[in-house]
């Protein structure tokens, strides 16, 4: 069996292999990968959609036929600026108890995880009731084109798969208080784009047509709406749990629904980045682009904006308002029109259930709850064909922790790491057992 030594140090070496996306050059981690499979005696396929853009996919054969169960992890990574880090982001480096790099969260400790609880099963013998497929993509960050999307076109049995472990939740500790997020959900990708046209001209004598200032102008008033609260079933039932019996003064947490037409309650929410972030759509200034040279006024300029939208929105309404607030002296241009929108698995199943049994069993009576990730996974593929797909890693993470994601120095404890370990082979178990569909 593989030990908590060998976790690191694969989780290290993984770090090291720079899959920046874009470009992503994950050929190198999918061969890391598969090295490390066949050295252990499993099979392996290696599936690319592009030069340099790799998937691995193994497969654990079951003793039944039917619809397989998926490990599913990515091995790109958001881009790190080496500047702005205490460690190099592709180091690897163990500082204080935590081992540093980008990706170390998002998501290649799980990879690893999920990994060493696959081969473990193999090893230690077991067959499981369905195929048990691990399953490593490419280009999750940008979209998954040349990873998800192409993998599901390559081998479509894949689409006919029973469950679908990912990322997107994991266990938190507030204050103290420690609850597992298993991700049913996410909210809506909608990018876009604010282009402006004007004149160009010298710095010294303005027009009143400069591209930046209709930018600047169309972008303060996207920015400075206040979108509305709104209860789903999924956030009240998790919020709903979190929040039973605190009180403001001497009021009672009356119940999500409730809450949001009581100021002192929304403040509360609205005060938490999570809670916030998983109530309302949220609309971000990313990327602004205008001007070459401090005294020419550019003809053209854009801004770049970060949407993530409830799951009950509609890309429709969303962008019906945004163009009424950018005004008619910019041009919207969506990115990615054909990212879908799937609504929530279910999580009254045997698969919610078999989880909240592998929590409890290692982290005693903790409430175990649907959760909303805010950002995009590739599960959104398999829930938008009706297939149940949970995001979660066994580990605990404080909200700081959490807010290094995509941050700088990304970091995952040597403790998260063993009980990540620990976890993966429970749940891995528990999906290989006789008890699943």
């Amino acid at each position: 069996m593989k030990t908590f030594n060998d976790a690191v140090s694969l989780i290290r070496e993984f770090l090291r292999i720079d899959t920046t996306n874009p470009p992503g050059n994950e050929e190198a981690a999918a061969l890391f990968l598969e090295d490390i499979l066949t050295r252990e005696g499993l099979d392996a396929e290696i599936h690319a959609g592009a030069p340099r853009r790799a998937n691995i996919i193994s497969r654990i054969k079951g003793r039944e036929k039917g619809k397989p169960i998926i490990l599913l992890g990515h091995t790109d990574v958001v881009p790190a600026r080496e500047e702005e880090w205490t460690v190099h982001p592709f180091s690897g480096d163990v500082k204080d108890g935590y081992v540093y790099g980008r990706g170390a969260i998002d998501m290649k400790a799980q990879v690893i995880c999920q990994l060493l609880a696959f081969i473990d099963l193999a090893h230690r013998g077991v067959v499981p009731k369905r195929d048990m497929i691990f399953l490593a993509t490419c280009d999750e960050e940008v979209g998954g084109a040349q990873g998800m999307e192409f993998m599901l076109r390559k081998l479509p049995e894949l689409g006919d798969a029973s469950f679908v472990l990912s990322e997107g939740g994991n266990l938190i500790d507030e204050d103290g208080l420690v609850h597992a997020q298993v991700s049913v959900t996410e909210k809506k990708l909608s990018q876009f784009i604010v282009k402006a046209k004007g004149r160009g001209g010298h710095g010294s004598m303005p027009h009143g047509d400069s591209a930046n200032e209709k930018i600047v102008e169309a972008s303060h008033r996207i920015l400075s709406h206040r979108w509305p609260f709104k209860a789903t079933p999924v956030t009240s039932a998790y919020l709903g749990n979190i929040l039973e019996g605190r009180r403001i003064g001497q009021a009672k947490f009356p119940g999500l629904k409730e809450a949001l037409k009581i100021p002192g309650w929304k403040r509360l929410l609205e005060g938490n980045e999570i809670y916030s972030a998983i109530l309302r759509n949220t609309v971000t200034l990313t990327i602004l682009r205008g001007g070459e040279k401090v005294n020419v006024i550019p003809a053209e300029s854009s801004a770049t904006f970060d949407a993530r939208l409830l799951p009950t929105e509609t890309h429709e309404r969303f962008f019906k308002k945004v163009r009424q607030l950018a005004g008619e002296d910019v041009v919207i241009e969506r990115i990615g029109e054909k990212v879908s929108g799937p609504g929530p698995s279910r999580y009254n199943t045997v698969y919610f259930q078999g989880i909240r049994n592998c929590i409890t069993s290692l982290k005693g009576q903790v409430p175990v709850l649907p959760f909303v990730t805010t950002g995009a996974t590739d599960l959104r593929y398999f829930r938008d064909i009706g297939i149940p797909s949970y995001g979660f890693f066994p580990v605990t993470l404080t909200k700081e922790e959490h807010m290094r994601m995509h941050a700088k120095d990304e970091r995952i404890s040597l403790e998260n790491i063993s009980e990540g370990l620990e976890g993966c082979r429970t749940i891995v178990d528990f999906l290989a057992s006789g008890s699943v569909l």
